[in-house]
């Protein structure tokens, strides 16, 4: 009745249920909390934000730029150095960082026809023949303007779904922790195609692996191999750092150099300036875009690289008269670019609420909250919504400044790429070496930092998903717990884990991705 006369909004709706006290379940349904969104912004009312905004989008910006050094090993590099750093500042820095990389990928696509990162892959299709037609400014204006808009949609809408998207976490049980756990390692699975099989079997490896250390049903020392220091398991940050960043190091000294080819010079500010505006005349294409990598970067796997191709290839197929894809159409580097920067909400959403990193990226970031004790997942907005909310507000914000340091990265980039990796590599690893050693002083984590880059570096290899083997080792523990738990309430009766309709769900939806592979499969012998 009050909001009946008032003609009040939702949000308000939420703050005076708060006042009054409504029942809990009304006030899960108010989309954003109004209250906890100003404690979070207020979190970011300190001038080492904005330097750690700064740092990390220069150094980003500088990591995808450079050919073979991708985001998560220039996460890896940063993530011990985040140490003394309080959370929310470390955090602010790892996802400038990771926006940052996004963004430099496309550029080096355009310049010199060699996507920095895997994302930008699709860049190129279209970007480096502008390039090559003189309209090298248009293209990095259509690619920076487009990644921004991409990126600010995507954390535009993780603000307004993580509250209802936290609370349906904080409905999952022990059955519904071991059906997403088999549903996610299923869907890794099905993205990477042939490699099915391999990719269920580095992830059941990696639950394997996540057995090692001390029970917590019974005190019991599990796989230990007599070392103390294994006793409290492996140490994630460090599996994390060793898993994706040494197997990058490796494909690196193949090359003297990082790039050796000569790239599009004579910069103009107005060209690119054009190419940022007919970028923002695109709006459906820059909407659609977005939508597809907001709905791929939620997939685990699938992340950066097929959400850019998916959304090159509709926006190909769906081409007007006149329109040359591949020859250097503007809207394919829109296309590509919006979509690349959009997934990164879509899988900053499923790690906040559900601690699954969605790429490699996201699984060092992962690593970046437990290392300042915050666990992602169904009780990490309960806990810690104004740090939440602030660190999506410092994402759009990133997304804000993002034109002027990819100008200033671009204007520069010809001299980066350059860096002999005789110089670069022994740096990484003497950095990356001190990082692991000084995270609990024990020689014991070198050896494990190392030990999981060659298990990584042979994953990669041989086509094993290292992503599936990470999620395996990230999930294993709180299914362990939580299998315990439900040994306790329930003993042998199995049939209970299908009783929760969220459990039936998962459930379903694997059964649909098996049959799906198994037709595939089929259909290509």
């Amino acid at each position: 009745a009050w909001c009946s006369r008032s003609n009040c909004s939702l949000l308000d709706l939420g703050r005076f249920c708060q006042l009054v006290g409504c029942s809990r379940t009304f006030r899960t349904s108010v989309v954003i909390d109004l209250t906890t969104l100003t404690d979070g912004y207020s979190l970011l009312l300190r001038w080492d934000i904005f330097a750690a905004i700064a740092g990390g989008m220069v150094f980003g910006l500088l990591i995808g730029v450079i050919p073979g050094m991708t985001a998560a090993l220039g996460l890896a590099i940063l993530l011990p150095l985040t140490f003394v750093m309080e959370s929310i500042t470390a955090l602010v820095l790892l996802t400038s960082v990771y926006t940052g990389s996004l963004t430099g990928g496309g550029i080096l696509a355009i310049l010199i026809n060699t996507p920095g990162t895997p994302g930008a892959v699709a860049t190129t299709f279209d970007g480096y023949p502008m390039a090559r037609q003189g309209k090298q400014n248009e293209a990095l204006g259509l690619q920076i303007m487009a990644s921004i808009v991409g990126g600010i949609l995507s954390y535009l809408t993780l603000l307004i779904i993580i509250q209802p998207l936290a609370h349906f976490a904080l409905q999952f049980g022990p059955s519904e922790i071991l059906a997403l756990t088999i549903f996610v390692i299923v869907v890794i699975g099905v993205l990477v195609g042939e490699a099915f099989l391999r990719a269920l079997f580095a992830g059941f490896l990696g639950l394997m692996a996540s057995t090692i250390g001390t029970s917590v049903a019974t005190g019991t020392a599990r796989g230990t191999f007599g070392l103390i220091e294994l006793e409290d398991g492996l140490p994630l940050i460090l599996c994390i750092i060793g898993m994706f960043a040494i197997p990058e190091m490796i494909s690196l000294t193949t090359r003297k150099t990082i790039s050796s080819v000569e790239m599009a010079h004579g910069h103009n500010f107005k060209r690119l300036l054009s190419g940022a505006l007919q970028a923002l005349r695109s709006q459906f294409v820059l909407l659609r875009s977005s939508a597809i990598g907001i709905a791929i970067g939620v997939l685990p796997a699938a992340g950066a690289t097929l959400a850019s191709l998916l959304s090159y290839s509709i926006a190909k197929r769906q081409a007007k008269p006149g329109q040359k894809f591949g020859s250097g159409e503007p809207e394919g580097v829109i296309a590509a670019e919006s979509a690349n920067n959009a997934s990164e909400g879509g899988a900053m959403a499923i790690l906040l609420a559900l601690g699954i990193p969605g790429s490699a990226s996201t699984a060092v970031i992962l690593g970046g909250f437990m290392l300042h004790g915050l666990v992602p997942g169904p009780g990490l907005f309960r806990d810690n919504g104004p740090l939440v909310y602030g660190l999506i507000l410092a994402n759009i914000l990133q997304m804000v400044l993002l034109g002027a340091f990819a100008l200033g990265i671009a204007y520069s980039v010809a001299r980066v790429v350059r860096v002999p990796t005789q110089i670069l590599l022994p740096a990484l690893v003497v950095l990356i070496s001190l990082g692991a050693f000084s995270f609990r002083n024990l020689w014991i984590d070198v050896v494990i930092l190392f030990s999981f880059g060659f298990l990584g570096y042979v994953l990669r290899r041989y086509n094993f998903a290292p992503i599936a083997f990470m999620i395996g080792l990230f999930l294993g523990r709180p299914l362990d717990e939580e299998m315990t738990r439900f040994n306790a309430l329930f003993g042998d009766d199995l049939s209970r884990v299908f009783d929760r309709p969220i459990t039936m769900g998962l459930v379903t939806l694997t059964l649909i991705s098996i049959i799906f592979q198994v037709r595939k499969s089929f259909r290509r012998q």
